[in-house]
């Protein structure tokens, strides 16, 4: 009988495991977002140029993340996106969790 709830329990603790190894990964992916969307609506609210928004954005998100800019009379909005690896095992490189982060700042007087 031991066989059987063995033969079901060490595969569910391995997949446990893989996934809760990849969960620090996805929360920092995830506050990284939301970091780079802040400080890249602070910087076009206070008027920064492109370039300057794109070295942020670079600093703070994740490798290959893309940046989304609107703007709405006097309200800037940002919205970043990244895809995480699962990174562990054998799901690295071939389960990706999609992360974003979203910000809006008004623009300062002037700009």
């Amino acid at each position: 009988m031991v066989t059987v709830e063995a033969a079901i329990a060490i595969p569910a603790i391995l997949v446990g495991g893989l996934l809760s190894a990849s969960v620090p990964a996805v929360v920092a992916g995830q506050v990284a977002c939301a970091d780079a969307a802040r400080e890249a609506a602070l910087l076009i609210a206070r008027g920064a140029n492109a370039a300057e928004v794109d070295a942020a954005v670079d600093a703070l998100a994740p490798d290959g993340a893309l940046v989304h800019v609107g703007r709405a009379g006097q309200t800037v909005w940002v919205e970043v996106t990244a895809s995480v690896s699962m990174g562990a095992g054998p799901l690295a490189g071939r389960a990706w969790v999609p992360l974003s982060g979203h910000a809006v700042a008004a623009r300062e007087p002037g700009v």
